[in-house]
Order: structure tokens, then sequence, then C-alpha cells
């Protein structure tokens, strides 16, 4: 695999489960790309945790007159941030950095 190929699949890593393209390639023992597919898979996976929190509050908030606007804020709150986190995942990989996302970037599922 090239460093072409690398950066591509370093990419898909910010996009939804896109990280698993990655992640089944042969060469996902390179660094920079593991990097960036273990930043990917913790984003995906606090987007479901998010979506399912969403879920869960509209289902029991939802119905209520006033109080129904909470999982409208949520969602768009849930929503904004993952955009912007793939947006600064996709950058860090465009200037070839290997910067950990902020407040989720520290977590390390990928050894």
């Amino acid at each position: 695999m090239n460093n072409q190929d690398i950066k591509t699949f370093s990419y898909l890593s910010y996009i939804g489960p896109f990280f698993l393209i990655g992640l089944f390639s042969d060469n996902r023992k390179n660094p920079k790309l593991r990097f960036h597919l273990n930043q990917g898979m913790i984003l995906a996976i606090c987007e479901a945790v998010g979506l399912t929190v969403h879920y869960i509050v509209d289902m029991f908030l939802g119905h209520i007159p006033i109080i129904s606007i909470i999982p409208s804020v949520l969602l768009i709150f849930i929503t904004l941030c993952s955009i912007a986190l793939s947006l600064l995942g996709i950058f860090n990989v465009a200037s070839d950095k290997l910067n950990p996302l902020p407040v989720i970037g520290s977590v390390n599922l990928l050894r």
C-alpha cells in the first residue's frame, strides 16, 4: 500500500462507519492509519451512543408540549459536535498531524 492509500483510508475513518474499510485493509498496522482508525472508531461509537440517548430522551419527553424541544436541541448538539470533530480529524489527516480529537481523543481502543 502506498502513502496515498493510507491517507484515503485515514480520511474515510472519520466518516461514520467507514472506518471499517481501513480496519479490514491490508495495511492496518501502519501507525498513522491505526491512529486515525482509532479516532474514527471512538467518534463513531460516541455518535451511536449520542443518538441512542436522543432516542430515549425523545421517547420520554417528546410528547410533553413545552419540554418536547429538549430532544430536538439535543439532536442538533450531537450533530454539530459530530460534524465538528469529523472535520477536525479530516483536517489533521490533510495536514499530516497525529493530534488527538478534543474530549474523546485520549481513548485508545486499537493497540
